[in-house]
């Protein structure tokens, strides 16, 4: 069964959705019509940085099927990410490669394992 709403929350989602659909276009247009179906919106901490049209236009709370999503999912990683930079610097490219997968994995468990506990 498919997904009533598909969303791309992105920081400045308000600017990149201008020409989205013509660079799906020239690069991969079997995506098109998926891309067009997205609700565009923009991530709660990153929505004070636009302007009042775009925090009202582009904001979870009002999007339809985004409940209280805030969109910032993706950046909660980032300070492990970066530490993981520090051990891996210096391996081989496959090394580094399955190190990083490994973590990404890890993370990935991990969130799906906790998600029902908060």
């Amino acid at each position: 069964e498919r997904l009533l709403e598909h969303g791309l929350s992105y920081d400045v989602i308000c600017s990149y959705i201008c020409h989205i659909v013509t660079r799906f276009a020239k690069s991969h247009p079997d995506l098109v019509p998926i891309v067009q179906d997205l609700k565009m919106l923009l991530p709660k901490l990153h929505m004070h940085a636009h302007r009042e049209m775009c925090q009202i236009v582009y904001a979870f709370c009002y999007a339809r099927g985004f409940g209280l999503a805030h969109g910032e999912g993706v950046e909660t990683p980032w300070a492990e990410l970066n530490i993981a930079g520090l051990s891996t610097r210096e391996m081989t490219a496959g090394a580094r490669h399955d190190a990083l997968n490994s973590l990404f994995n890890y993370w990935n468990w991990r969130k799906t394992y906790t998600m029902g506990r908060h």
